[in-house]
């Protein structure tokens, strides 16, 4: 039997504070009959109002995996992903349209993790890392980065994907998306292994799947983090994600409380987060079965 939990947190970072500028990250996460949902979004520096952007990227994609969930009951992931993404586009435009928002101010990225009650997926759409905490205090740690820093966007309309392939050299078979995976024991980082992705790949989204066997090992913690958490001053951002994981109790706003923390011990000593950073959390409490008493 799994308790599901969980928690979100997003922070201004200094560049955005000292310009005068909002958070364009946002982060949200719900548990939603026996499932649990943990979204971030990341709005583009350069775009418009991307702070309304990442917030209403985050809160159409809940409500296409709310809606996905009441519908189906279980995850595939094959199935799964094109449904809660068109659902997710629909929503975005119905939502756009009725604020009256223009094309670049929904230029956002987008991680989503949605578990069910046996299994559940992890979605990139763009960049950002994601992090697999076990009960054994082993982390597994993934980074995704975009050649040239142009990462990919939900909201591109046809015209814009258009100019996004061409912006990244008009091939789609060229790699130009980047992951790392780390694997940390007692604050002790190791990578793994080294992994590219066509121009193709990209554009659908890179998906980890969360099947039974990896929640079996002792999965208790699933992050995801937005791009910032690799640009905090002077901080490692394994070393960062390792911080806040760190969790001293796991009541109410546990994630909230632990990226504060941590965020306020860093700039206690000089150190600090550059860009705006978001992060939601999935807690998997695997209670054992007890056995009737005779």
């Amino acid at each position: 039997m799994i308790h599901l939990q969980t928690d979100h947190y997003f922070h201004i970072g200094k560049a955005h504070l000292t310009g005068g500028k909002p958070c364009q990250d946002y982060a949200i996460s719900q548990t939603f009959h026996g499932a649990a949902m943990a979204i971030i979004c990341d709005g583009c520096s350069s775009g418009g109002q991307t702070d309304v952007g990442a917030r209403l990227l985050a809160l159409t994609t809940l409500a296409a995996l709310q809606s996905h969930w009441l519908t189906n009951g279980q995850i595939n992931p094959k199935q799964t992903i094109p449904e809660i993404r068109l659902n997710q586009k629909i929503k975005l435009a119905a939502s756009c349209q009725l604020l009256e928002l223009q094309p670049n101010d929904l230029l956002a990225t987008c991680i989503y993790a949605y578990l069910g009650l046996q299994n559940g997926l992890i979605h990139v759409q763009g960049d950002g890392v994601i992090a697999l905490k076990f009960n054994n205090q082993r982390i597994l740690m993934y980074r995704y980065e975009w050649q040239d820093n142009r990462p990919f966007y939900p909201a591109y309309a046809e015209n814009r994907l258009t100019d996004f392939i061409v912006a990244h050299g008009n091939d789609l078979q060229a790699l130009r998306l980047k992951s790392e995976t780390w694997q940390s024991i007692n604050n002790q980082h190791q990578l793994l292994q080294t992994d590219n992705y066509t121009l193709s790949q990209g554009l659908q989204g890179i998906f980890l799947n969360l099947d039974k066997n990896l929640i079996d090992q002792g999965l208790e913690y699933i992050a995801v983090f937005s791009d910032g958490v690799t640009q905090i001053d002077n901080v490692k951002w394994q070393d960062a994600v390792t911080d806040f994981l760190s969790f001293k109790n796991t009541k109410g706003e546990f994630a909230k409380r632990r990226m504060i923390r941590g965020i306020s011990e860093m700039i206690k000593l000089n150190k600090g987060p550059l860009d705006d950073i978001a992060y939601a959390v999935i807690r998997l409490d695997q209670l054992k079965e007890v056995p009737n008493a005779a």
